[in-house]
């Protein structure tokens, strides 16, 4: 290898010297067993990548690989060929198929859109409609002897996936266009590819359903999927258009089982009739979850189940989050994390906005943050304040729910009273001889200036009352009761007192 790489970086440098402690043996790469992985993380767009044979794959597998590894865009990348090989896990010495392979993967093209694929057909050409496939027809006739990744509209930007190749001298230098650069080295829209897990596929399907799902192994599952995506992965071929059967028996069963195999992800699908009063199964939808063996290695990478669960389950942590943990474990360590969990904990705590919780963590935990005793010394305080004014507020609102029960009693003791007064004088007006009800009524018609008001409301006279109606109208009725509750009153008074006179 020439001095162009950086032979500091810790990942390249590990599966370099893989590569000199196997090569004696000739043991190729899927066959390593290591604790530690070699991989890169992949930009999400690369997942569109459809049409490629297998061998063209792992070319551009190890091609950026090497690219992932330096942080600043370079002009063109140089390694032993050798080395290369054993990346691509290429062991042939057909110099005539490799070329071939080089061919296959500078013919195709990457379209870089924000627009999720549709459809594709048999060149890995988005496809809108059934409309627009019957008029691409010819074009795609044209094409099919070359391997075309994402082709859509006449709108769009498309780039190489490799630029000018040069094999010389044990050897191979090659060019990555500088867009595509950014992309592979971007670590925020992406996720893990290992070269260990990637290098073991055989069966084409297997390799492209495994990219395609991969992006989406921590939601569970994918969206409904167009099966004839599913059915182009490798591009143009007799399966494309197979009965679905024996599709599903030749081909997407034998992957999923290769998957289940040999990957670190176990994967089923389901099918459906995507149109309405069809039977035809033309979408499909994969659900898939990391093996537990993958999960027990980031567990035993951070020395604690309960702090792998915490960061998984509490914060959201993604195999992307884990994978920079593990390779800053050597100052990254539990201590660390914990410390910068507590932090984030007490900024969530204090009401501070944070978009990205996993993220703000990652950031927390990259610049060793942590809580002081002088803020912890803040929060103690601040809690002792609040406790304190809790408990007033407490002690305030107990008060003012003791008076207003307290009113609330008075009120209704004074409705009952009413109520029985009102009931009394009903009953002694009814039991009084004319001439006491004739006066009662005069009284409430002449000097009760309620009375008066009560009556003139009703569009009445104080003469158009007498003992005769005045109980016909309930508003007058109700205010003459509580007058002749008043005279009860009144004589049970003066009663009271000319009893307590003859004493």
């Amino acid at each position: 290898m020439t001095s162009s790489v950086d032979r500091r970086v810790t990942s390249l440098q590990y599966a370099l010297d893989l590569f000199v402690e196997m090569a004696p043996v000739q043991k190729p790469i899927d066959e390593v067993k290591s604790d530690q992985d070699i991989g890169f993380h992949k930009n999400t767009i690369f997942a569109r990548i459809i049409g490629l044979g297998m061998v063209a794959r792992r070319f551009v597998d190890a091609a950026y690989f090497i690219v992932a590894q330096e942080p600043e865009s370079r002009d063109s990348y140089e390694v032993s060929l050798s080395f290369f090989k054993w990346l691509m896990r290429y062991d042939s010495r057909n110099t005539k198929h490799f070329s071939a392979v080089i061919r296959e993967v500078k013919a195709s093209m990457l379209e870089v859109t924000n627009a999720p694929v549709e459809v594709v057909d048999g060149a890995g050409r988005i496809v809108e409609d059934s409309d627009s496939r019957e008029e691409e027809d010819e074009f795609e006739d044209r094409v099919s002897s070359r391997q075309v990744a994402t082709v859509s509209n006449e709108d769009g930007d498309w780039l190489e996936l490799i630029g000018r190749v040069r094999v010389r001298n044990g050897y191979i230098r090659f060019r990555v266009p500088e867009e595509l650069q950014r992309l592979i080295k971007d670590p925020e829209n992406s996720y893990w590819t290992s070269l260990l897990v990637t290098s073991r596929f055989t069966l084409i399907y297997a390799r492209g359903i495994y990219d395609h799902v991969l992006p989406t192994v921590d939601k569970g599952r994918t969206d409904w999927l167009p099966l004839q995506l599913v059915r182009n992965l490798p591009g143009k071929s007799w399966a494309n258009n197979n009965e679905f059967k024996f599709f599903k028996r030749d081909y997407l069963e034998k992957a999923v089982a290769q998957i289940n195999q040999l990957s670190d992800i176990t994967i089923s699908y389901e099918t459906r009739a995507g149109t309405p009063k069809s039977r035809k199964q033309d979408q499909i939808r994969f659900k898939m979850e990391r093996k537990e063996s993958a999960q027990a290695s980031k567990a035993a990478m951070l020395n604690s189940v309960a702090l792998f669960q915490t960061l998984q389950r509490e914060f959201g942590l993604t195999d992307r989050h884990f994978d920079r943990i593990a390779s800053n474990r050597e100052t990254w360590s539990d201590a660390r994390i914990e410390q910068a969990i507590e932090y984030v904990r007490r900024e969530i705590r204090r009401g501070n906005k944070i978009t990205r919780v996993a993220g703000y963590l990652m950031k927390v935990i990259d610049a060793g943050g942590f809580v002081s005793e002088a803020d912890k010394e803040v929060d103690r305080i601040q809690a002792q304040i609040a406790a304190k004014s809790s408990a007033e507020d407490v002690a305030k609102t107990s008060t003012q729910c003791a008076v207003a029960a307290s009113v609330a009693a008075a009120d209704a003791a004074a409705e009952k009273r009413r109520a029985e007064e009102t009931r009394m004088a009903t009953e002694f007006f009814a039991a009084a001889d004319k001439k006491m009800r004739d006066e009662l009524v005069r009284k409430f018609a002449t000097t009760n200036t309620i009375g008066i008001r009560t009556i003139e409301r009703q569009g009445l006279k104080p003469a158009d009352v007498s003992e005769a109606n005045i109980m016909d109208r309930p508003t007058i009725a109700a205010s003459f009761c509580s007058f002749v509750a008043g005279e009860m009153r009144k004589a049970a008074r003066t009663r009271s007192k000319n009893q307590s006179s003859l004493i």
